[in-house]
């Protein structure tokens, strides 16, 4: 990808942007998206405890509220992370529309990347639920703990990949597309 393309890709951005009578999402749409991702690494917390039952536990000897306690308090921590770091990313991306992610090529690098930083998630995460489901001892319930850090790792691992394309011109588009969505939001 050449430098030009770039460049006049987020001007095209920050045009269609200024031409579009885009309608301000709600929180209920944007916490929607995220929930839905979010779903996903609940999904697959309940099926690593089940399995965890299944496979480790004396009924007498098995900590039910032990487990409970730990995978609410792992996820929760990190869905918190997970839902202030997506927010306006999500935000942006509903205003946005699918017209002008469509056409536009570095929107479609971004989303492609972000997309394969999720497979990633998925994989690593589930490879470290087996990893604790074989170790027994009920460590399976702080699964969150481990999403928590690999999406540290692949967020600044996305955002180096991601700086390359961060000419100034890009930045600047792309700054002047979120200050007129912040202060259309106002």
């Amino acid at each position: 990808m050449k430098c030009s393309d770039l460049e006049k890709d987020a001007a095209y951005i920050l045009d269609k942007f200024k031409q579009l009578d885009y309608e301000i999402p709600s929180n209920r749409q944007i916490l929607k998206v995220i929930f839905y991702k979010l779903v996903i690494v609940y999904v697959l917390q309940v099926l690593f405890i089940i399995f965890d039952i299944f496979i480790n536990s004396n009924v007498s000897e098995y900590h039910y509220f032990d487990t409970f306690v730990l995978s609410l308090g792992s996820n929760a921590f990190f869905s918190l992370v997970f839902l202030m770091s997506t927010y306006n990313i999500v935000s942006l991306k509903l205003s946005l529309g699918s017209e002008i992610t469509e056409q536009s090529v570095f929107l479609k690098l971004v989303e492609r990347k972000i997309n394969s930083y999720s497979l990633f998630l998925l994989a690593v995460n589930a490879f470290v639920g087996c990893v604790l489901l074989s170790s027994g001892e009920r460590f399976v319930a702080g699964l969150g703990f481990s999403w928590f850090v690999t999406y540290l790792i692949s967020m600044l691992t996305l955002q180096t990949s991601l700086s390359r394309y961060m000419t100034p011109a890009v930045v600047s588009s792309l700054s002047k597309v979120k200050e007129l969505l912040s202060s259309s939001q106002k």
